[in-house]
């Protein structure tokens, strides 16, 4: 039976691949294609008069773009959707790439009612936060079925932020309805406006695909289910601004339980949900923020993350092909597998089906590798190869270890 489970995992959605492939030209969403974006102001939230930054690739001629909906920190009582510096440099790289990107202003509270003893206060800003995020996603999905002004693909949108945008977004992509909530969020929430909120732009959907979690939480790691929606995370151990674990965030000031990536990395595993993780490990809140060399590596994680679900749906082993450009020998291997390519390679990254990455290599020279597998599980894996080319987009590739 296992043998023919994996024979059938290997053999399924040829056809699949080559569709979802075609739909990203060589250097598209990997690459700075277009040299300028334009942003324009929006107000998405009418009842509540709230605006959003869209960013959009100049001289871009695609009919259906991803949409990449971002939310700034600031704990729910600050900030705005121009002075996260996080959210608005990525707003602006993954424009030049080819997605539509937006930058929201969401409802704010104030210190005082954070603080509030009564956890139903401090949650009730929270909420107010998470209407308004799912009103900027039914603001595209309008504009989508009427005027089609920004041309999205609304079976690729992405939502997430920094710190509290990302708190705000994993609630929307990881609460699926009213009976998922706890009681006291659930009671919150039927006071301002129910499920969806009371943001505007009813009768849309509230539809995502992924989460973008840059030092992000949930309230409980239970909300993550079996084969949820995926996500990449970056956190340091060291947060408590945004509980690494669980805790009440803002050094314990908050009388709102958060869990943050200690928590939600093994809810992912444990669930089958795809997703790509770095830890900072000894770093506090928001490393990235100020570090230049540590920004980049969550915009690339970001970028390797978002690229791998619109272009190889690698989050579905059933729609992955195994390209002749790319070789894997043995197949499967026992001891160590030799990858070749026509090209020079600059990384090669082996992953697990969780999403958690066994084994990298980012410093390859030459256009053949071997990787040691004998300390790998038996199972289905995935090869990424990204090129010294970066011209050529990365390629993902199925290796079995007996």
């Amino acid at each position: 039976m296992k043998k023919l489970i994996q024979a059938l995992i290997l053999g399924l959605g040829v056809a699949g691949a080559n569709s979802a492939l075609a739909q990203c030209p060589a250097g598209r969403y990997l690459t700075d294609l277009f040299p300028t974006v334009t942003v324009s102001t929006v107000t998405y939230s009418t009842p509540h008069n709230l605006q959003m930054d869209i960013y959009q690739p100049d001289g871009d001629t695609y009919a259906a773009r991803p949409l990449i909906i971002l939310a700034h920190g600031g704990s729910f009582i600050g900030g705005s959707k121009t002075d996260d510096t996080t959210v608005e440099e990525l707003c602006n790289r993954f424009a030049k790439r080819g997605y539509v990107t937006a930058s929201i202003n969401y409802r704010l509270g104030t210190l005082f009612n954070l603080v509030s003893p009564d956890s139903t206060v401090p949650m009730g800003i929270v909420v107010k936060a998470i209407s308004d995020g799912k009103a900027a996603v039914r603001y595209f999905m309008k504009d989508a079925a009427t005027t089609n002004t920004y041309k999205i693909d609304t079976n690729n949108i992405f939502v997430g932020g920094n710190s509290a945008g990302a708190v705000l977004y994993m609630h929307v992509v990881y609460l699926s309805n009213l009976a998922e909530c706890p009681p006291a969020i659930a009671d919150v929430m039927n006071v301002n406006g129910g499920f969806e909120g009371n943001s505007g732009n009813d009768g849309y959907t509230t539809k995502t695909k992924a989460a973008i979690n840059l030092a992000g939480a949930l309230n409980s790691a239970s909300f993550i289910g079996a084969s949820d929606k995926p996500s990449v995370n970056v956190q340091g151990t060291a947060d408590n601004t945004v509980p690494y674990n669980c805790d009440n965030p803002l050094n314990g000031t908050v009388n709102v339980t958060l869990c943050g990536l200690g928590q939600l990395e093994p809810a992912y595993t444990a669930n089958g949900v795809y997703h790509m993780t770095k830890i900072y490990t000894g770093d506090g809140h928001v490393p990235w923020s100020g570090n230049l060399a540590k920004f980049n590596t969550v915009d690339s994680l970001t970028k390797e993350f978002l690229y791998n679900l619109v272009c190889t749906n690698i989050a579905s082993v059933s729609t992955i092909e195994t390209n002749t450009a790319l070789r894997l020998y043995p197949n499967p291997a026992k001891e160590t597998v030799t990858i070749s390519a026509d090209v020079p390679v600059k990384r090669i990254s082996v992953i697990d089906l969780t999403g958690r990455v066994v084994y990298e290599n980012d410093a390859i020279s030459g256009s053949s590798h071997s990787v040691m597998t004998s300390g790998m599980m038996v199972g289905v894996y995935m090869v990424r190869v990204v090129y010294a080319d970066e011209r050529i987009a990365p390629q993902v590739t199925k290796l079995m270890i007996d």
